[in-house]
């Protein structure tokens, strides 16, 4: 059995992350390399967008590994923010949050079981019997711990939404779009009915966000409406919801320390981890239907048992096999598990004697979707997908649309709508 500080050496030698604006529900930043496996769920369903709905009786569950075998005391608290994810400076605590004090201790904490990698396993639910939120809007959630010198650090921050609805949100999407027909791309239109809403100046009042697959490197964020017809804000032809329209994911499983799943190769002991060399994969030439879940990833573990303590920890091995890019681009591997998105944790590094591109991931047992993705990609090679996935008309994609409304005179930005279709071909 091996602590984390081993581990600690051999895989997690990087800065620390800053945060960045346009955090809305879902972004998270983590700023500690022993934090690890960050899943939200909303009611028990982690594939649910971290939204809560101010009229129902929703629960919004966050849990994370600390790898290590040690109880730290973690405390959390929740902060109002305004449609960028900024703290929302004009109002006090009072006004949207319901608690006893300003941090609380997380106290639902278990360590793992029989797991080569030794973590604790903590999680926190929203609303509880200390903590309530009041208003609708943008939160974040700030974890902390006390250091060395005694001053709390936060390791975490992420955001989830509390929404009151007062918009219906009617969006389509086609592939018949100002770039293309039927080709790479996917183009959406809408339609806000805002009739629920006191309107002066819809441009200054209104924010939309807009996500395909949950990802922050291509969102859309407060698209100029095309028309306005009364009530309704519309938006049609309009470039800047033109999304390349990508390729479905790629999977891989793994279930056990004892035998390959999914997509896998093989898996040896290595001390002092568990190896799992995932099967090699190329560059996609054409389109590939498969039924995905846009990103999405669950911790599981054979013969069924609770996989927040009985899952263990794997290093895998993810080889892209393609001649090195010349174009100054960085590949990453990606989906909703890659928590910090493309940040170094999950760049691939060129290995000239494989001619493929490679990394070695820390991954907890489990399904996987996932996919390659390029930055700071030369407007001659098109976009993040194109290169290694490529971008096809067909693909199936979820997108989310938030809608926020700051009449003039409010002290803060509401989140008035939210609704996450998946659209098919």
């Amino acid at each position: 059995m091996h602590t984390f500080k081993s581990y600690l050496i051999l895989f997690f030698l990087q800065s620390l992350l800053l945060l960045g604006l346009q955090a809305q529900p879902g972004k998270t930043t983590l700023q500690a390399s022993n934090i690890k496996t960050l899943l939200t769920a909303i009611n028990g369903k982690y594939e649910a967008f971290p939204v809560l709905d101010m009229d129902k009786s929703d629960v919004l569950t966050l849990s994370f590994d600390d790898m290590t075998h040690e109880y730290t005391r973690y405390t959390y608290r929740i902060e109002h923010c305004d449609a960028d994810g900024i703290p929302s400076d004009e109002l006090f605590e009072s006004d949207y949050v319901r608690t006893d004090a300003d941090e609380e201790v997380i106290t639902d904490y278990e360590y793992s079981q029989n797991t080569t990698v030794l973590y604790t396993h903590y999680s926190l639910s929203i609303p509880n019997a200390h903590m309530r939120p009041l208003l609708s809007g943008n939160y974040r959630i700030t974890v902390s711990r006390e250091n060395d010198e005694g001053d709390m650090e936060p390791v975490i921050k992420t955001y989830f939404g509390v929404v009151s609805t007062k918009v219906g949100i009617y969006p389509s999407c086609s592939t018949d779009t100002e770039i293309d027909h039927n080709e790479s791309h996917q183009q959406i239109s809408l339609r806000i009915d805002a009739s629920n809403l006191t309107l002066r100046d819809a441009r200054s009042e209104l924010k939309l966000f807009v996500l395909q697959n949950r990802r922050w490197d291509n969102a859309v964020l407060n698209p100029s409406y095309t028309a306005q017809n009364g009530d309704n804000l519309i938006w049609e032809h309009t470039r800047q919801l033109t999304f390349p329209a990508g390729n479905e994911y790629r999977k891989m499983e793994i279930l056990s320390t004892r035998y390959p799943g999914m997509h896998g190769d093989g898996i040896r002991w290595i001390d002092p981890f568990y190896h799992y060399t995932l099967q090699q994969d190329t560059p996609r030439k054409n389109y590939l239907y498969d039924e995905d879940q846009d990103g999405l990833y669950l911790t599981r573990y054979e013969g069924g048992g609770d996989a927040s303590t009985l899952a263990d920890y794997v290093v895998t091995h993810f080889s892209l096999s393609m001649p090195r890019l010349d174009s100054g681009e960085s590949i990453y591997v990606n989906g909703r598990w890659a928590t910090t998105g493309l940040s170094n944790e999950y760049q691939m590094k060129y290995n000239e004697q494989t001619q493929a591109y490679e990394a070695n991931l820390l991954l907890k047992c489990g399904y996987y979707n996932y996919m390659y993705l390029c930055k700071d990609v030369p407007a001659k090679n098109g976009s993040a997908t194109a290169i290694v996935e490529g971008d096809y008309y067909q693909t199936e994609n979820e997108y989310d649309f938030l809608v926020y409304y700051k009449p003039v005179g409010s002290r803060y930005w509401q989140l008035v709508g939210c609704i996450t279709p998946i659209y098919r071909k």
